[in-house]
């Protein structure tokens, strides 16, 4: 498959990635999966984009200039581009890849929760090696791609913490250039107020089957910003905000299923989960069985 896109040239320049099959939007952030295949992309973007990149290879690029060279991309990293950049891609790429494209809004949000200053911060940053980030790009991959071939929509909570947890280990590697991004997040603990993840797991107990409950409102409980919530929550709990929810919808589930004689189907909805097969590989993946065979 060959991509081509040239838009950097037109008077009202696309404001984001051409659209994919594979893509979740949310709003202030739009998660998109890159099929593999070759790329020629001249492309003046109009959002803030972080962008993963699995496969070692080298490509030709550029950055605001029109002088193409044969750039090395680390295997398993991540790069920052911000609003107007425009850049040159020639690449075949084996693997796909996986992008995040963040509001002027939210980014400004996550700065000032950062303390990121605009005058260092809004600076392209180069592809730096990040296995965390290329963890949560290859399960987000899956998603993405697991539903559009099954003609199944995305689970929203889930593409949220997917791209929440890009957009902290970059936001991370903009808070800190030098490429500390484990002491970067470190610091965002430090500095998170006492009762503050105490807070967010009172609203998520109280609306915990609630299907519309969002990661970003977990944050706004806690007082921080949506990108530094999770970070934040693991060092606390050592539970991701979406694997916590995920264990104690799982948790509320398996007691309707046991002490109910209610359908599955009723069961997931009441439990929170975005379909009855969502529920299913969730209770065989945390209890090693199926709802059907917790009956039996």
């Amino acid at each position: 498959m060959t991509f081509i896109v040239d838009n950097a040239g037109k008077a009202k320049p696309d404001t984001r990635l051409p659209e994919m099959p594979y893509e979740t939007d949310l709003g202030q952030l739009r998660l998109v999966l890159l099929p593999p295949g070759e790329y020629h992309l001249h492309h003046k973007f109009e959002v803030n984009l972080f962008d993963v990149n699995l496969p070692y290879g080298s490509h030709g690029f550029a950055i605001n200039s029109d002088n193409i060279k044969d750039t090395v991309f680390p295997s398993e990293s991540v790069a920052f581009f911000p609003r107007s950049t425009e850049f040159r891609l020639h690449a075949n790429n084996r693997l796909p890849g996986c992008s995040l494209e963040v509001s002027d809004a939210l980014l400004a949000d996550w700065m000032e929760a950062g303390e990121v200053q605009p005058d260092s911060g809004l600076s392209h940053q180069d592809y730096m090696p990040d296995g965390v980030a290329a963890e949560f790009a290859r399960t987000a991959i899956r998603h993405l791609a697991g539903s559009h071939q099954s003609n199944t929509p995305t689970d929203r909570l889930t593409v949220e913490a997917l791209a929440l947890g890009i957009a902290a280990r970059g936001m991370a590697q903009i808070g800190n250039p030098d490429g500390d991004i484990t002491a970067e997040i470190a610091r965002w603990s430090y500095r998170a107020r006492p009762g503050a993840i105490e807070r967010a797991i009172e609203l998520l107990e109280t609306r915990l089957c609630e299907a519309d409950l969002t990661i970003a409102e977990l944050a706004r409980a806690a007082g921080m910003s949506s990108s530094h919530f999770a970070s934040v929550f693991k060092s606390a709990t050592g539970q991701t905000p979406y694997a916590f929810i995920l264990r104690r919808r799982a948790d509320f589930a398996r007691d309707l299923i046991i002490g109910t004689r209610e359908p599955l189907s009723w069961i997931a909805y009441e439990a929170g989960f975005s379909s009855q097969a969502h529920m299913t590989t969730v209770l065989r993946n945390l209890h090693g069985t199926t709802p059907a065979a917790m009956r039996d």
